[in-house]
């Protein structure tokens, strides 16, 4: 009987970039799991969030590093801040002109299942 495939990662820094949380939650995947075996369920749990907004009234200061290089340090936090801003118009979109008013190009191939269960309710018909 195989054994189930624990393992944890964290990051450095607070983020709300899905890029970010995407790419290290693969990197842990790719890490953890037996390529030989199926996966049947796959949880996630996420730990010392804080509201954006509060957080931002409590941090508005950076620690500096000699050692780091401040040009990339910018850039970096120029990115983030583009694709939050990206986040926050999909979610005024969403929230005047319903769930499907933006969808991945995935939920439109055959055996794509979000359109329909965004029309439900706690994933059941109305």
């Amino acid at each position: 009987m195989p054994k189930h495939a624990h393992g944890t990662i964290n990051l450095d820094f607070r983020t709300s970039s899905s890029k970010i949380i995407t790419s290290k939650t693969d990197e842990l995947f790719e890490r953890i799991i037996n390529k030989n075996l199926s996966v049947r369920r796959i949880n996630i749990s996420v730990n010392n969030l804080k509201n954006e907004e509060e957080d931002k009234k409590e941090n508005n200061f950076q620690q500096l590093n000699l050692f780091t290089n401040s040009e990339e340090t910018v850039e970096k936090q120029k990115k983030e801040k583009k694709e939050n801003n990206l986040q926050h118009t999909i979610i005024k979109i969403k929230n005047k002109y319903g769930k499907n008013a933006i969808l991945k190009g995935m939920n439109f191939v055959d055996g794509g299942t979000t359109i329909e269960r965004n029309g439900q309710v706690g994933g059941h018909n109305e």
